[in-house]
């Protein structure tokens, strides 16, 4: 009798306020797909951040990831973090994930900013074993990795934050290089941030 052998899946998560998603988050998600040859990556809005406050309605920001990452092959949308009480970390997000996806070879994606305090996180030195790290180059920052499962990719400079998307869109100005035609639609819909009328 032959045994079947599961196959391990390489999964990307990609955790974020998402508020709201842009041109320079999709990139990431295509690019890390790509070159890393992910199986999957998951994207994350966060619930209630543990380092953050402020932002719009974690079910609009869940609206906007799924409509932006729709077409991209590869790219799911999770509310594991949004569907919690209390306060998000990555550590126990990932302890949730690897319950649902056992077999699975997971890899962090963060920026070489978050990748600099990264040692603060909470359960830091669980996490680190339990995942690899992939950090993207971000402008102003030359983070040397500390661990052997950190990867820094010499990645292009993906432009806009989520603070431009928002103080344009305050501002009047036109977001359309910016955002995708999918995420326009959803903050006209609901003005959110301020009417883009």
């Amino acid at each position: 009798m032959t045994q079947t052998v599961k196959k391990t899946e390489k999964i990307g998560v990609y955790g974020g306020s998402f508020d709201p998603i842009h041109l320079g988050h999709i990139g990431i998600i295509k690019y890390v797909l790509s070159q890393k040859k992910l199986d999957k990556l998951i994207v994350v809005p966060v619930g209630n951040p543990s380092h953050r406050e402020g932002l719009i309605s974690s079910r609009m920001r869940l609206e906007m990831a799924e409509a932006a990452c729709k077409k991209i092959e590869g790219a799911e949308v999770s509310d594991i973090e949004i569907r919690e009480e209390g306060t998000s970390y990555t550590y126990e997000t990932l302890m949730k994930l690897k319950e649902i996806y056992p077999d699975g070879e997971f890899y962090e994606i963060i920026g070489e900013d978050s990748a600099d305090y990264l040692h603060e996180w909470k359960e830091y030195h669980k996490l680190i074993e339990e995942a690899k790290f992939i950090v993207l180059r971000r402008g102003g920052w030359e983070y040397t990795p500390t661990h052997p499962n950190i990867e820094v990719l010499d990645s292009p400079i993906f432009p806009y934050s989520s603070t431009e998307v928002r103080n344009a869109i305050r501002d009047g100005r036109d977001i359309s290089s910016m955002i995708s035609p999918e995420v326009a639609a959803i903050i006209r819909k609901y003005r959110l941030y301020k009417s883009m009328d």
